[in-house]
């Protein structure tokens, strides 16, 4: 039987950075596995989980002897990483088939088939291209008609995004592939996302957005349209957790789960009247979906936490360069609703936008603070390839560097302003947000609760994250 590799490369291989190195769901690979199990023999290795060297992947792949190896890549940022992973395996054996996913390759596919030890990249969704593509590597199937780009001679071709409109029609993740438990009982990184109990479940049941905010690439990834499993669907897969890997809370990593609104009530009044009993994080949430009845429904189906995306406390800024549907006016109110619910509330802010002003930018740090959020995600704005902001940055001129030759770090500013600098948003994101999260006794005892750290652990987190802006 033909075997297949699937792996998350480690970061490190490319940088180490405490601010953006985290864990990675194993979710996309088991969910990979489970669509060609029944064609191919599958090893996963999560060389970013396990920390492994380059010369212990080597060994990997000289012990398996793959004929295909499928590398997932979550974001550009460490996007070299795919081109390490890819020469280690080539080097072994160069005629194991690569292939690459994920979301930096749905971005820049066209850069990355010009490296030659990469044979195919899937562009969109991945399951049914993945199944496709390895029927017909073992002639067993025609080449898939949409969602691969690949080199025909000197050719590049480049076919259509791949959507999976009927998520339903897809298996649930198999996790019996990896050591679940290892997962469920680590975080990805320490933050006030922790999930609430031990062992927990990150889940994404929906994608797609149909908002288009201007820094989000959901669009380019995922399309408009918001598609589901079907509540029922995603209720049994939640109790078969439970009953097998002892579950006890569940981090909800959807993009913008509340754009369905029929699928997101159903959801949480089956969580109600089967007694799921599993408090929950969601991790986005359109704070504008928001009304009296669903914040309810989300406290009795025991919502534990809600990250809501505000983005900026400036009107013109939240309208003519974010493009959010959202009035700040209202969101205060709303916040303080979610609250009496016993719901805690983050907040997503950025500052240092093409075209903001400095005095914007205080805006939105005052707004911040009258806001009632419990916690303050605040990020300096890093247009994204495919984003209308990076579209508006290339207009105003406000990259700080050649357009051409910029990579994405989500440490640092890379944009200027009339009358600011990337270095003078990058101070002033680090001392606003340790000021205004941790600036009194009681805040910071909360959040060292919250992140399940120590007040000195997360006092080091504090001050490592004060002294990167000496790397600037």
């Amino acid at each position: 039987m033909k075997k297949l590799l699937l792996v998350y490369p480690n970061q490190s291989w490319q940088k180490q950075d405490f601010a953006t190195n985290w864990v990675l769901n194993p979710a996309t690979l088991c969910q990979l596995a489970s669509m060609v199990k029944d064609e191919v023999d599958v090893k996963i290795t999560d060389a970013n989980f396990y920390k492994l060297t380059k010369e212990e992947f080597s060994d990997i792949i000289n012990d398996y002897k793959p004929d295909y190896v499928g590398i997932s890549v979550l974001t550009s940022e460490y996007g070299q990483t795919l081109d390490i992973t890819a020469q280690l395996i080539k080097k072994i054996n160069k005629n194991i088939i690569v292939i690459a996913g994920g979301v930096h390759a749905i971005i820049e596919y066209e850069n990355i088939i010009e490296n030659s030890d990469i044979d195919y990249v899937v562009r969109g969704e991945g399951e049914i291209v993945l199944r496709d593509l390895i029927k017909f590597l073992k002639g067993r199937a025609p080449l898939p008609e949409e969602g691969l780009v690949y080199k025909e001679g000197n050719r590049t071709i480049i076919q259509n995004h791949a959507i999976i409109n009927d998520l339903d029609s897809l298996p649930w993740p198999d996790y019996s592939l990896v050591n679940f438990n290892e997962y469920i009982n680590n975080v990805p990184r320490k933050g006030p996302l922790s999930a609430p109990r031990f062992p927990y479940y990150r889940i994404t049941v929906t994608r797609g957005c149909p908002f288009g905010c201007s820094f989000c690439q959901v669009e380019t990834i995922a399309g408009k349209k918001i598609r589901s499993r079907s509540a029922e669907s995603v209720i049994d897969h939640l109790v078969y957790m439970k009953q097998n890997y002892g579950i006890k809370s569940l981090v909800i990593d959807d993009d913008n789960m509340l754009g369905k609104r029929d699928f997101f009530n159903e959801f949480l009044k089956l969580m109600i009247s089967k007694k799921i009993d599993l408090p929950f994080i969601m991790g986005g949430v359109s704070v504008f979906l928001l009304n009296d009845e669903l914040i309810d429904l989300m406290a009795r189906a025991h919502c534990f936490c809600v990250n809501i995306a505000i983005e900026s406390g400036n009107e013109r800024v939240s309208k003519q360069i974010i493009k959010k549907p959202l009035d700040l006016k209202k969101v205060p109110e709303i916040i303080k609703k979610i609250k009496g619910r016993g719901i805690y509330c983050l907040g997503n802010f950025m500052i240092g936008l093409p075209g903001e002003k400095w005095d914007e930018i205080l805006d939105t740090i005052n707004y911040i603070e009258t806001s009632g959020v419990d916690y303050a995600k605040i990020f300096i704005a890093i247009p994204l390839k495919k984003t209308r902001l990076w579209e508006m940055a290339a207009k105003f001129g406000s990259f700080v560097r050649d357009i051409s030759n910029i990579e994405v770090d989500t440490r640092f500013g890379q944009l200027k302003g009339e009358d600011w600098s990337p270095k003078d948003v990058s101070i002033l994101r680090a001392y606003e947000w340790d000021r205004i999260n941790f600036g009194s006794v009681e805040k910071r005892k909360k959040m060292a609760e919250i992140w399940h750290l120590s007040e000195e652990e997360l006092k080091k987190i504090r001050k490592d994250t004060r002294d990167a802006i000496t790397l600037f």
